[in-house]
This record gives structure tokens, sequence and C-alpha cells, in this order.
């Protein structure tokens, strides 16, 4: 009855009173309402397209594509105006038509205003719609789903939070009719015209019938302020929460489940270096000492950024920002680490999502110490809507976030359920966490220096096209970042290797002429060029044996077509320890020779100079000797052929004598420390080390 006394107020109003307070609750955002009454209007006074502009948003709010269509093509076909076209280009955004709204949102772009509110938004939602059929579905998630009617509604559900103790149970935040304290304004006043409602903390039971509600979590929790559960702590006993006038307003506090205090009026406040009345959002909690949390405080990339802050010795550190690896110029937000410390979602809506925010994953890579590229989670996770608040529950199967796509949807936000198809690995319980901030062990060298201990990957190549791939030339800047954090002194030696036998003397060359490009993008990172040693090594040193009991090994080609990256120095100690990755070889296919030429590297060694210089040496005579290497200072132009690599000055010299007889007369032996040229003059300074160099300083 209530419901047709309702609906009999509205069809007996006039049509100005229909207009006027049609209007007002479209100004209110009060979404159905507005379209019932303008409705209503429309159908007595048909034609006003400031109305049927109205119609068309209302129908867009309310998640129904279909009848915000029917409007906005009219207007758009017959009268346009900037705003119709807008939401044109919306409505076909989140229905996945990207070359349409493209087309729409040109067409906004047109005839808007140099100031509106929407022309920067637009033309962020073209990059995107552009970048969206680039973005694949998912092949680790195997279905989507929204969590159901019984749950969500045509309010607001969001931030869902799986129990950690009970698998079946699920938190979240939700405003809509049942909140607690009605309609209120952002003062905390009731306002039945203009308020909305705030969120209240509920919770959901997994029933064999699907997700039923459990209820409001209470009046001792929610009151009429925004209350938004937040997360647990390790043992999953310390519910945190947020309460404020507003969302983006307000404190945190930290309700103890295992014990009540009947007599306290409020839990007990969570203190920290997040700040909600800053501007601090979107805390998460990992570990018991460790806060990540969006900002848009100072020092970051632009927009909401992610920072990090931890608890050590009872005192909070400062907030540091996660770098430019995660954060972009746009929003970052709604953080998730797993449970290995090394795993990180968050939204974010860069221009290389489906539209609004979409949710990323970024590994965090022990060997380079660093973010491995954010990559977008794809369909059906994301879509041309606000997908945020990504969680997984503790046995890594299940994934929950709040998106408001346009398809499938109750309300405003609504909560979806992601299955995997696999466990996730990384939410694996793990008696000791390895948090990303502690995977580089600090160590302190004797003269009282933090050394840092840095692996450098070995780069794998078919052909010479792929050294300069995405992948691999994230590895060499990371590299070249090392190498910026160095003593001068410091070179960054380069080495090709190759998996061809009986190598010719024009394959060397191609070798040296394949790494110049190497040697230019990490002088474009900064590094030095004579910093940079780039060496052409042939086939001396391969890691595998090309045949096996045999039998040709077929793995042994892409294990010894390789690339190493190697840092030396004539000083004892360095802030950082670089060491090469070695490939993982069985011992029935390991070849000895490779570790030859990194041995040789580590300490003090001799080769045979041939000749230098600025083209190939083209001798047939280069055939009479092994371990031929090219060497060339990066970005010099010049090329250094060397033969033979020793441990003793001896028999360098003896074939240094042959080379002379076999037509080189410029031949020369010199002298490597740490891999590192010393002339005589300098050699003096080192014979206390190396008392094998006297022969050498003797000539």
């Amino acid at each position: 009855m209530v419901c047709i006394g309702a609906f009999s107020a509205v069809f007996a109003q006039k049509p100005a009173d229909l207009l006027r307070n049609g209007q007002k609750a479209f100004d209110d955002q009060r979404w159905r309402e507005a379209q019932t009454l303008l409705a209503q209007y429309q159908a007595v006074k048909p034609g006003n397209f400031e109305v049927l502009t109205q119609l068309g948003i209302a129908h867009y709010q309310l998640k129904e594509a279909d009848k915000a269509r029917k409007y906005l093509d009219y207007i758009v076909a017959n009268q346009p105006n900037a705003e119709a076209c807008y939401y044109q280009a919306r409505t076909l955004h989140g229905q996945g038509e990207w070359e349409k709204a493209i087309t729409a949102y040109k067409s906004y772009l047109r005839i808007a205003s140099t100031k509106d509110r929407y022309r920067e938004n637009s033309i962020d939602n073209i990059r995107r719609c552009v970048h969206a059929p680039e973005i694949t579905r998912s092949e680790t998630v195997a279905l989507v789903e929204n969590i159901g009617d019984r749950i969500n509604s045509e309010g607001d559900e969001f931030a869902p939070l799986p129990s950690l103790n009970h698998a079946d149970k699920l938190y979240f935040s939700a405003s809509n009719a049942k909140s607690i304290g009605g309609m209120r304004n952002d003062r905390g006043y009731e306002d039945a015209q203009r308020g909305h409602y705030c969120s209240d903390m509920m919770s959901a039971l997994r029933r064999n019938t699907g997700w039923e509600l459990a209820g409001n979590l209470g009046a001792l929790l929610n009151t009429p302020r925004h209350e938004v559960a937040l997360g647990f702590n390790e043992n999953g006993q310390i519910l945190y929460f947020f309460r404020g006038f507003t969302l983006f307003s307000g404190e945190i506090f930290a309700d103890t489940a295992a014990r009540k205090d009947e007599y306290a009026v409020t839990p007990p406040s969570f203190k920290s270096p997040f700040a909600p009345e800053n501007g601090d959002t979107a805390p998460f909690f990992f570990n018991d000492s460790t806060l990540i949390f969006a900002s848009r405080r100072d020092g970051g990339q632009g927009g909401l950024d992610l920072w990090f802050c931890r608890k050590k010795q009872g005192e909070w550190t400062t907030p540091e920002n996660l770098g430019a690896d995660i954060n972009s110029a746009y929003d970052e937000t709604t953080p998730f680490l797993t449970r290995d410390g090394l795993t990180l979602y968050f939204s974010s809506n860069r221009n290389t999502s489906l539209g609004g925010h979409d949710v990323f994953s970024a590994a965090f890579d022990q060997k380079m110490l660093k973010w491995n590229a954010p990559q977008n989670m794809g369909a059906p996770v994301n879509s041309p809507g606000d997908d945020t608040h990504f969680r997984l529950d503790s046995e890594g199967q299940t994934g929950y976030f709040c998106s408001d796509r346009l398809s499938d949807n109750f309300g405003q936000r609504d909560l979806y359920v992601a299955y995997f198809k696999e466990l996730q690995t990384a939410q694996r319980p793990l008696q000791k966490p390895v948090f990303f901030a502690d995977v580089a062990p600090v160590k302190v060298a004797e003269q009282g220096m933090a050394v840092r201990k840095v692996t450098l990957p070995t780069i794998f190549y078919d052909n010479e096209s792929e050294l300069m791939s995405p992948e691999n030339r994230k590895v060499l800047e990371h590299a070249a970042a090392i190498m910026q954090q160095l003593p001068a002194g410091a070179t960054l030696f380069v080495s090709l290797h190759s998996a061809t036998l009986n190598q010719s003397r024009f394959d060397l060359y191609n070798g040296i002429k394949s790494l110049e490009p190497i040697g230019r993008l990490i002088g474009q990172q900064g590094v030095a060029p004579e910093r940079v040693v780039l060496r052409s090594c042939g086939s001396a040193y391969p890691v595998a044996l090309a045949m096996v009991e045999g039998q040709i090994n077929p793995t042994a080609s892409r294990l010894n077509n390789r690339v190493t990256l190697r840092i030396g120095s004539l000083q004892d100690k360095l802030p950082v320890e670089v060491v090469p990755e070695y490939p993982v070889v069985s011992d029935l296919m390991a070849n000895p020779a490779a570790r030859q030429l990194d041995s040789a590297d580590m300490g003090l060694s001799f080769r045979v100079e041939v000749a230098v210089t600025r083209q190939i040496l083209n001798d047939d005579a280069l055939g009479m000797f092994d371990r031929l290497m090219i060497e060339s200072p990066s970005q010099s132009g010049a090329y250094a052929y060397t033969a033979g690599l020793f441990r003793e000055y001896a028999p360098a010299a003896k074939l240094c004598e042959e080379m002379k007889k076999a037509g080189f007369p410029e031949a020369k032996v010199k002298a490597y420390v740490q891999g590192i040229f010393v002339p005589r003059a300098a050699a003096v300074a080192h014979l206390k080390k190396w008392p094998e160099l006297a022969g050498y300083v003797r000539g």
C-alpha cells in the first residue's frame, strides 16, 4: 500500500511540480526518484531536451544502459548538447563498444567548452578505449560473478574483507536504506532531501544456496557516521575500521574481538602516520607492523600514490613512496599485499585501464630488487567501470572486489567474487613472510661500509634482435641504475657468448656490433661510456655441453647464447656486491669452461692483444689462436682483438711471441685485475697483492 500511495502521489502532481521536483531530485542525485518524476513529466509534456538528457543520465546512473542509450542517442542525433554527448560516450564505453565510444567522446570534445568538467576525463577515456582491445582476458581467472541481490542493493556495497578465521564469512561496507542513521549530510545532520546514507559495516555468510546477509555489525560499532571495515591483525582478533562524517576524513579504530569493554564509549584509536584528515585513504594492514596506503602527500608521482610505513621498536617509520615502478601520474589506491609479502594488487585509473580504475598486480623481483611492471588483470575482473578493493581469501583460491560496472549490477557499487583456476601460491601461509622491503639484506663490511648483495640476471637470446626486448631492457636499465650508485672506478662488463661452434671472425665481429645498442642504452641511463666495456667472447665459454652421451643436447644452444653482466672495480669493497646469475644446468650437461672467464675476472689474468682496429680484422691467421675475444669500451668505436686467457704471465708472453711470428707485429701482453686493464706503470701498485705481475712489469 505504501508503494501504491507513493506512485499515486506522483501521478497526482501537476506537470510543473513534476518538472520542479524531478529536477531537484536529479540535482540531489536521487536517481530513481528523478527518473520516475521526469518520466511522468515527459509523458504529459514530451519533447523537452533538457528533461530527455536528464532521463538518459538518470538511467545511466541506475545501470540501465539500454534505456539510457534510447534517450541519449535520440538527443545526440537531433539536438546534441555536451552533457548528452558525454554520457552517450560513457554508456558506449561501459558496454565495451570501444570504437563507437571514441567517436562519441570526440563529438563531446567538439562541442564542449574548453573549461567543461568532463573534458580531461574524456581525453583520458579515449586513450583507454584505444588500449582496451589490447587488454586480454585473464588466463588465471575461471569465473567472476556478482555476489547476488541478497547482499547487493540499489545502494553502495564496497570494501569486501574476507574473514581470516572463517572461510565462509565476508565483511563489507554498505550505504543503503538499511544504514543506521538514515540520510545525513556531510556534517552528520539528518537531511532527507540532500543527504545520503552513511556506510555501515556488515557481514555475509556463504551457504549452499549462495551468499546471504548475516546482518549489521551492531550499534556498538556502527553509528550514523560512515564506518568501513579495513582489515584484521595477524591472528584475526582485532578489526581495524574507519569512522568519519565523510569517507575522506575521520579516524581509525581497533576493535578487539576477543575482549570487550562494556563501559568503553568507543574502541581505542589506531595511532600511526596514516592520517585520513590529511587525505590518506585505503589502508592495508600487513603482519601487524606494516601499513600500505594511498595518499596525495608531497613527494609522489601524481594523483593518489601508494606509500608504506613500518613499526620498528614500537615507533612507526616515516612513510615511503613505493616509487615509479608502481605509482603513476594517475591514481593508485586500495592496495592488497599477499601473504608472502612479494605480490601487490592495487587499482589504478592510468591510461592502460579498460576505463576508470582497473585491478593491477605486480610481483617484486628478488634478484632485481625492484617491482616488475604492473600487469592489468584483464577481464572478467576488470571492466569499463571502477573495479577496486581486490582481496584474496586466506586460501588463495578466491578473490573479492567491488565494481560499478554497467552490466550485471544492482546499484552503485556491487560486490563480486573471482574464482581462480589454480591456487595463488603467493597467498600460501608462511611462518615468516618475506616483506619486499627486506629482500635486500644488509651486511657490514670490514671497513664499516654497508654492502648490499644484488644478482644480475643472464640475458638469453635465440638471435641478436632479441637483445633489446622490453624485458631485457629492464635488466640493462637496472644494471645502469646500480652503476650510478657506485664509485667512478667501477666498471660494467657486458659479455656476449655464442653457441656457434668453430666460430668465424665474422661471427665474433657481429657479436660486438650487436652489443653496441646495449652500450648506447646504458649510456642513455647516465652511465659514462668509459665505465662500460663490451666483450664479444664467441663460443669459448659455454655453460652446457653440445653433446651429451653421444647425443646432440637440444638445450645447449639456448643456454649458451647469452649475455652476462658483471661489475668489477680495482677497489677492494663496493657498497653493492653484484653477483652474476648462472643458469641452472644439470651435472650431466654442465660445461666447466663456463666459469673460466668469470673466475679470471675476479682476480688477475693475462691476455694477448692482437691488434686494435676500427673495422673487422679480416686475417685468416686469427684462426690459429684460441679464446679470441673482441673488447670495446662503450661508444668508442675501437675494437681490441685479444687471444688466450692465462693466470700466469709466462704462457701469455710465449703466446705473444707466436703471434708476432704469425704476422701480428703489434701483439702485446695485457694484464687485467678484476677484469679491468692495468697498464705496466700502474701495475706496480698491485705487486704486493699480485706478485705474478712482476714479469709483466719488467716486460
